[in-house]
């Protein structure tokens, strides 16, 4: 796919052409790759079981919407930079929804790096790959935790649940926040809290009801 998808931003990221989803991936279009972060499958079932209150049927939703975006870019990757799983990996609802979601696209391939989430992971149980906690490739080094970036790379992370603010609307959104040589993806699940980003240093990207808007910083 070569077309720039309608509510997207194109921001180049050490040297390559990168696009910003509102849907909160992230697409190398060089690699045909969909990048996200932060999928936390498992995480509501943790909660429920610690005695909180809250709603099931997350991961479906969280995977529906992916399956949404890997169909609207074409993408032949998935990578996860971090989080796959959010606690135990036992048998559970939530596991079974991944496995029949995972079997559905057989063809994907899927490669994640380790998150402080994923010490659970077995990775051909999940029908994943792992890449460690780094991986370079291309101008980027992918890792979960942000980190300097190393001379001549440009750092992709996640970890972080960037988020914004959007002037008149009462709430505050995921989003990418890029900043020198690091771009910090926003949690690609709906069920999770966030930090707030500056633009001090680079610029705000929300992701609002799937359009990618600039909201601050500096543009680069």
């Amino acid at each position: 796919m070569n077309a720039l998808p309608e509510g997207a931003l194109q921001a180049p990221l050490g040297d390559e052409p990168m696009w910003l989803l509102g849907t909160r991936a992230m697409f190398w279009p060089a690699r045909s790759r969909l990048i996200i972060a932060d999928l936390h499958l498992g995480k509501s079932h943790v909660f429920r079981r610690a005695g909180i209150a809250v709603p099931s049927g997350a991961t479906r939703g969280d995977l529906d919407r992916l399956a949404e975006v890997i169909a609207r870019t074409a993408a032949r990757e998935l990578w996860i930079v971090g989080d796959l799983l959010h606690g135990p990996a036992g048998q559970a609802g939530w596991r079974d929804t991944w496995m029949a979601w995972r079997r559905d696209r057989a063809a994907l391939e899927i490669a994640v790096l380790a998150g402080n989430h994923d010490r659970a992971l077995d990775g051909p149980a999940f029908g994943v790959r792992q890449l460690g906690e780094t991986c370079i490739d291309g101008p980027f080094l992918f890792s979960h935790v942000p980190r300097a970036a190393p001379a001549g790379l440009h750092v992709i992370a996640g970890h972080v649940h960037p988020k914004t603010s959007v002037r008149g609307v009462p709430r505050s959104w995921p989003a990418f926040w890029l900043r020198p040589g690091l771009a910090i993806l926003p949690a690609f699940s709906d069920f999770t809290g966030g930090h707030p980003a500056s633009g001090d240093d680079g610029r705000i990207v929300a992701c609002v009801e799937g359009v990618a808007i600039e909201v601050g910083g500096r543009p680069r």
